[in-house]
């Protein structure tokens, strides 16, 4: 099954492109006159609709041909990419061959041109081993290409020389998996590949926000034993990213803890954050106090207040450098691909 033809003047023909009336009337021209080829071997062509009612181009008689049969889902999977790469003003098309600077051929399920930029989108539907994905994806870079997988198979390698997004099917309708946290439509997958929101790890210059939190405990110190309010954490929100920074691990970041901390309300008595010296744990670092006398919370108490915190302020910020670094050190785990919307990036 294909979704592209060739007429007899060497012009690409769509399934998808052809309204009811046009794909009946090609149909009876073609079983007339046989005009019509298969783009991989030159063969005769009969038109077919899937159980789905997916139109599409099969051979007449296979021959010697060895390109093997698509899948209802690559069929479907490709006029997705087809559409979407065509609203961002991608020229793209299916099958397309090829070889790398070593000679070495492929054949692109979907390949996109915009000027000089060539994406290729591969669908993936059987079990691969990692090493073959790697070795085609390196195949493509050498051949100046950048390409997105659509794998139903998971497990998949997480880096960025593989955009990669696992594909689940349900009822006839496709959906992606990106990352440890993000689902959705694949056509909005590939709108944000083509809108270049598709991004690895954590892009500089967005724009995030971060979420103060406060709760309420009482001071441990016998003589004093005052109601006060503490700074439980601070969660900065980016895109599907969302980090949490205590007092003493935003007090690392000296710029930073300004920036958030100069928003803070004043009106909510909350101890002093400043930095305090620790017996217990034999340093100084950031701290929360008593609102009353000042003596240091240490983070031990703070999980006290946890039970009844709420956010008492939200601001925007600019992912700076600096503020990636804090993000990238809080999230610990390896960088994965995200997508973002177009006001986390700035756009």
């Amino acid at each position: 099954m294909s979704l592209r033809c060739v007429d007899e003047a060497g012009v690409d023909l769509y399934s998808f492109d052809l309204s009811p009336e046009a794909w009946q009337a090609l149909t009876e021209q073609n079983r007339k006159h046989r005009l019509l080829r298969m783009p991989c071997c030159s063969g005769e062509v009969n038109l077919r609709k899937s159980h789905r009612g997916t139109p599409h181009f099969v051979h007449k008689a296979v021959g010697d041909c060895t390109t093997a049969p698509e899948t209802e889902a690559h069929l479907r999977l490709k006029r997705i990419a087809i559409d979407v790469a065509r609203r961002h003003g991608w020229d793209a098309k299916t099958e397309v061959a090829g070889a790398s600077p070593s000679g070495e051929a492929w054949i692109a399920d979907v390949l996109a041109r915009k000027n000089n930029a060539r994406v290729a989108i591969e669908i993936q539907w059987s079990s691969q081993t990692n090493d073959e994905t790697m070795r085609r994806q390196e195949r493509y870079r050498q051949s100046g290409i950048r390409c997105l997988w659509l794998l139903r198979q998971p497990g998949f390698p997480t880096t960025e020389a593989l955009p990669a997004a696992r594909i689940v099917e349900h009822d006839g309708t496709y959906s992606a998996r990106v990352g440890y946290s993000q689902e959705m439509p694949v056509e909005a997958l590939l709108d944000a590949v083509f809108g270049r929101r598709f991004r690895f790890g954590i892009p500089s210059q967005g724009r995030a926000v971060a979420h103060i939190r406060v709760g309420e405990i009482e001071c441990w110190k016998k003589q004093c034993r005052a109601k006060t309010k503490i700074v439980t954490c601070v969660d900065v929100v980016f895109g599907p990213n969302t980090s949490s920074f205590s007092v003493p691990q935003l007090g690392e970041y000296p710029a930073l803890f300004n920036e958030v901390f100069s928003r803070l309300p004043r009106d909510l008595k909350i101890g002093r954050l400043k930095k305090r010296f620790s017996n217990t744990q034999e340093r100084q670092y950031m701290s929360n106090g008593c609102y009353r006398c000042d003596s240091i919370v240490g983070e031990f108490y703070e999980i006290d207040a946890r039970y009844t915190e709420e956010i008492v302020s939200s601001l925007p910020i600019q992912i700076t450098p600096a503020w990636k670094r804090a993000i990238e050190t809080e999230i610990g785990d390896e960088p994965e691909w995200a997508v973002y919307s177009p006001s986390d990036l700035g756009m």
